[in-house]
């Protein structure tokens, strides 16, 4: 029997699952496959034979790829076959193929017809799901849905304002919600958290045990884990957002990381301090602007590129942990790009521990604002 609110193992087990699958992705390779429009489709008798980060506003896959696949955009659409992993963010987002591997999703709204050959970890407002799971499913959103033709082989989790639950799920559910209504099959225990009693269908069966606990003003264990688990899920699609972003710029412009991150390797402490004083202060001087009809425009574009600078410093930071472990080492450009994708695991990971965060967000900020402030300055010289 799982009881989610006593298995201290399981916030272990979601944070190895995450970083397991980011270190066995196939970016030993990183010449992958890029594409990228406003409309984006891949004909039903096309197939991709390689990792593969697609972008745009609207995306259709009627044929296959063969390798873990990045998908960005505001609509998008899976109907061929995913021989590996599979990680979307989105406004929408629906899958009616097959994925040979796991499914990660954040959107709007999410919709999933087809199969999945593992674990799935949705995150969303509104989810929809009526399709063959073989693994676990992680489920975080305001209203979900497990219709009657959706089926769990193994254990299933969700945190979300309302579910109703009318799938098979073979093994444990355990839920935290305002609401909750079982019409399906649980093939295991039933450990749900709630404001009210679940409301049992006419139909609905429940093998294991069933576990109520009314939900208080202090979070139950069970929601504590279960928002654990999905800020785990957060660190995990930031990593990829990361991801894509060094992967396009590192293709437009080759020598865009390593220049930036070489102001922090020869002079650190300058670096840190001149990224303090701007962390510090550019936001003031945008106000100030703010304040006067013709600085308006330019205060924007500060704060825009002030907020853009913030963002990739976790990625400048780790391409220096990655040049120092090459020029140290003697290794290979593939290999110092493992050390950059575990700077980007550590750092994410450390993001979401209370003020530890708070401070290494903060260093990390310093750091890669620093960077692009000395640079910018050699350019003017």
């Amino acid at each position: 029997m799982l009881d989610l609110r006593n298995n201290k193992k399981f916030k272990l087990s979601i944070l190895s699952l995450i970083l397991v699958s980011l270190i066995t992705l196939p970016f030993g390779k990183v010449l992958a496959e890029s594409i990228s429009g406003d409309n984006v489709v891949i004909e039903s008798n096309e197939t991709l034979e390689k990792t593969s980060f697609l972008s745009g506003d609207n995306i259709r896959i009627d044929g296959n790829i063969n390798g873990t696949t990045f998908i960005t955009a505001s609509n998008i659409e899976v109907n061929g076959i995913i021989d590996g992993d599979l990680f979307i963010a989105g406004q929408n987002a629906t899958i009616n193929g097959t994925v040979k591997g796991s499914v990660f999703v954040a959107g709007n709204s999410i919709t999933i017809n087809g199969r999945v050959e593992n674990t799935v970890y949705l995150a969303g407002a509104t989810l929809n799901v009526q399709s063959k799971i073989d693994g676990s499913a992680f489920i975080a959103g305001q209203s979900i849905y497990l219709e009657e033709s959706a089926i769990i082989k193994k254990d299933a989790f969700i945190g979300a304002g309302k579910i109703y639950q009318n799938s098979l799920i073979e093994g444990d559910l355990s839920t935290s919600s305002e609401f909750l209504s079982i019409g399906g099959k649980i093939g295991g225990d039933l450990n749900y958290s709630s404001q009210e009693e679940a409301n049992f269908l006419n139909g609905s069966e429940v093998i294991g045990e069933t576990t109520w606990k009314e939900i208080d003003d202090e979070p139950s264990e069970s929601t504590k884990t279960l928002f654990t688990a999905f800020a785990l899920i957060r660190a995990f699609l930031s990593i990829l957002a990361a991801l894509i972003i060094w992967l396009v710029i590192k293709w437009l412009k080759p020598n865009f990381w390593p220049t930036l991150a070489d102001k922090i390797r020869r002079n650190p402490l300058r670096t840190l301090g001149f990224g303090a004083l701007s962390v510090v202060f550019i936001p003031l001087v945008s106000i100030v602007l703010m304040f006067t009809v013709i600085g308006i425009p330019l205060s924007l574009i500060v704060l825009s590129l002030y907020s853009i600078s913030i963002y990739i410093s976790t990625i400048i930071l780790s391409t220096y942990f990655g040049l120092m472990a090459q020029n140290r080492f003697k290794w290979s450009n593939g290999q110092a790009f493992w050390v950059f994708l575990l700077g980007l695991i550590v750092l994410a990971t450390v993001g979401i521990i209370p003020i530890v965060g708070m401070i290494s967000g903060v260093l990390v900020a310093a750091f890669g604002v620093g960077s692009i402030v000395l640079s910018l300055q050699e350019m003017r010289v």
